[in-house]
């Protein structure tokens, strides 16, 4: 072999030999840029953890948060945190338990255990979450001591009825004959509906704030309810007889009657200027007044009043109870005039676990056929209004659109 050849590859495996080197030192570099990527990010993931628990309240040397505190119904939260010593420095490897308050109470009961990690963290199983709930974290080595209560919430329950199926009953009441309005104070408080301040005769839907106001009556005079109270309430409810209706009004008189309007918020109101079913009301007034017809009766004749209006005869539960139970419970009355107005009311309290909403329909002007005998006529008006009554019902909770 020539010197020059020698020279040539003695040249080419230097250079090899070099890339090599700055190859295997590139990588060492590489990995070792990873790794510290790797260990910074660790490091931030700790740091961004360290924070969250150092914002939640330190009691103890626990310091606990709630993740979410604020959840849907039937949702999961996590409760989580950080336990340190009395020099500041993490516990690891301690058994710990997780206790939720039991309501009403103020009592703690167990529900998890587990043990802190090697910087003092610890996590608990997600829990259900149904209510408003209350937890705490014990020190089962240490005594029993406990962390900070940590609360959490249920978020609001969305509207009862539906924004959509207000319009949907909208709609169908637009299409209907005759002359109508609804109003619906729904599960969160806010009133909408159709025509809700257009006034109607009441008819005998006005008998739900007489019974009001012989309780406040009674009440005032240190009363209690007696059979002459129930012989004239029970049938002004039950089976809407007017003559009980005149009895209890000359008996609690108008002004009564004007303050449970007022107490009530019935802005549109208007006394009548003789007989008592044409006192004038709007369907905002009805559906205020039952929306808050618990706390216009005394709390000690509550229950009867509730099952006056809850165990109307079959006869008068046409209309919004027929729609709604048994799905709710329903507390309700109606009025009609349809021989002289065409007239066909009804006002409701529905309820059921979780969800109460109030809701008043209105109708005037049910139509006929005019060649038909006035009773005949009355009996048409009366069965259009019911259907008008059942089909905004049925639109506000979703059965028909």
């Amino acid at each position: 072999m020539s010197a020059a050849r020698n020279r040539a590859l003695l040249t080419a495996l230097t250079a090899t030999t070099l890339l090599v080197v700055i190859a295997a030192r590139a990588a060492g570099v590489a990995g070792a840029a990873g790794a510290a990527d790797a260990a910074a990010r660790a490091d931030t993931s700790n740091a961004t953890a360290a924070r969250a628990h150092a914002r939640a309240r330190t009691v103890n040397g626990f310091a606990t948060d709630a993740r979410p505190s604020v959840v849907r119904y039937g949702a999961d939260t996590v409760i989580s945190g950080t336990l340190v010593g009395s020099t500041g420095t993490p516990v690891p490897g301690e058994l710990l338990e997780l206790q939720r308050a039991r309501q009403p109470s103020t009592r703690f009961l167990d529900i998890a255990h587990t043990t802190t990690n090697a910087h003092g963290g610890y996590r608990f199983p997600a829990i259900r979450v149904e209510g408003d709930a209350r937890f705490r974290v014990a020190d089962e080595g240490r005594g029993g001591r406990t962390g900070p209560v940590v609360a959490v919430a249920l978020e609001p329950p969305p509207a009862y009825p539906a924004a959509a199926r207000v319009l949907a009953a909208e709609r169908y009441l637009a299409l209907r004959a005759g002359v109508g309005a609804f109003a619906v104070v729904d599960s969160r408080g806010d009133l909408s509906g159709a025509n809700i301040r257009r006034r109607f005769h009441s008819a005998s839907i006005v008998k739900a704030m007489l019974l009001v106001a012989y309780m406040r009556m009674l009440d005032a005079q240190h009363r209690s309810l007696d059979s002459a109270g129930t012989s004239l309430l029970y049938p002004m409810i039950h089976s809407s007889d007017n003559a009980a209706a005149s009895a209890v009004l000359g008996i609690v008189g108008q002004a009564a009657l004007d303050r449970v309007a007022a107490d009530a918020h019935m802005d549109d109101f208007r006394p009548s200027a003789g007989w008592w079913a044409f006192t004038e009301v709007s369907a905002a007034d009805l559906a205020r007044f039952f929306s808050v017809f618990d706390s216009l009766v005394p709390p000690r004749f509550d229950g009867y009043a509730r099952s006056l209006l809850g165990g109307i005869e079959p006869s008068q539960s046409w209309g919004i109870p027929a729609v709604a139970r048994p799905e709710f419970a329903v507390y309700f009355k109606g009025g009609w005039l349809p021989e002289s107005e065409g007239l066909v009311n009804q006002t409701a309290r529905l309820e059921r676990p979780g969800i109460s909403f109030s809701l008043a329909v209105l109708t005037q002007d049910n139509p006929s056929t005019a060649s038909q005998p006035p009773h005949t006529k009355a009996g048409e008006a009366m069965q259009y209004g019911e259907q008008t009554i059942a089909g905004v019902t049925e639109r506000l909770l979703g059965r028909a659109y």
